[in-house]
Formats: structure tokens, sequence, C-alpha cells
């Protein structure tokens, strides 16, 4: 499996997985030990979510414990959307659009310290996304998605928000108070 680190965000990775195609369709492996050797993490949990067509899921994180999200599009497309929330680090409140999709089936590392969203492109995307650790809702907290000028080339009116990602704090309330110095 080829990876490669993003450009702006060193520790996020994009692993490219090798595909064998036929005319009976395709096989390759979406996870395998040398993953959690390159990360040096172990994963807990295991998460599928089926989304219609613009939801946005997100900003989500969580830090007690911290939690690390390796997420690959199964069927569908979509876009991985990351936020640097770490205070202290030099590429604090920017953030990066990875696409995943069924056609590259590339895996998305989002360590912890970053919120993590996704959008969807498509009717009945289905996203899979292994954590590092159990979810903890007492210490999980999300970023209002739309509070952040992203360039996701749809117009905002066309999202779909969940009614705790509608409530989440703007990006100036986590700035404010954050749990990630």
């Amino acid at each position: 499996m080829d990876y490669k680190k993003h450009s702006i965000f060193p520790e996020v990775i994009v692993f490219t997985p090798k595909v064998f195609s036929d005319e009976r369709g395709y096989f390759f492996e979406s996870y395998n030990e040398t993953i959690s050797s390159i990360l040096k993490v172990q994963f807990l949990q295991e998460n599928h979510s089926k989304s219609k067509k613009y939801v946005f899921r997100g900003f989500h994180y969580q830090w007690q414990p911290v939690i690390g999200k390796l997420l690959r599009v199964v069927s569908g497309s979509g876009l991985g959307v990351i936020l640097d929330i770490r205070k202290s680090s030099l590429t604090y409140k920017q953030t990066a659009i990875i696409p995943l999709n069924d056609t590259t089936n590339q895996i998305l590392w989002t360590p912890a310290g970053f919120a993590q969203g996704f959008l969807s492109l498509e009717d009945n995307t289905h996203l899979c996304y292994k954590c590092t650790s159990i979810r903890n809702e007492q210490f999980e907290r999300a970023i209002h998605p739309l509070s952040l000028d992203l360039d996701l080339n749809v117009d905002k009116e066309f999202i779909i928000l969940s009614e705790k990602d509608k409530n989440a704090m703007l990006f100036e309330e986590y700035d404010k108070k954050p749990k990630f110095k």
C-alpha cells in the first residue's frame, strides 16, 4: 500500500491501496497491520455511516481519550475535511479537503488534534472509519462546519446537518477554550 503525507499537515496521511481489477470486479486490502505500524496506533472501534447527497457530518473531535480516525468511502463519493484545532500549531485553524470515493479507494488518516468532517457528494454514500479510541460522548464536541470559510464547491443552502451539528459551537467559541493546546 502506498501512502503520502499531506502537504500542509504532515501528520495527515493518505493511503492508496493496490487495486486488482478484472472483468469480475476488483479486490484490494483496505486495512492491514502495516497501516497501524506506519501510524503507530491501535484501532479499537469501527463505525459506518450512510448519507444522502450533501450531508455534512462534523467537525467532530474528542479529547479524552484523544481519538484518531482512518476513513474510507466504501460506496459513493465525498470530501474528507480536516481542521487543525491545536492552538499552538503553526497550522492552527487551517483546513484541508481530501476527495474520497469508491473509485480511487483512498484512505485518509486524521490524527488526534484535528476536527474531522465529511461531506457526501452522492446519495447512499457509505463511509467506514476506524477509531483509535472508543467514542466518549462526555468528551466529544463539534465545531459548526459552516462557521468556517470552506471551499466545498457546494452552495451552503444545500448542505444538510444533523441537529447536533446545527447547534455546534462556532470556531470562535472553540478558539476561546481550546481542548488541544
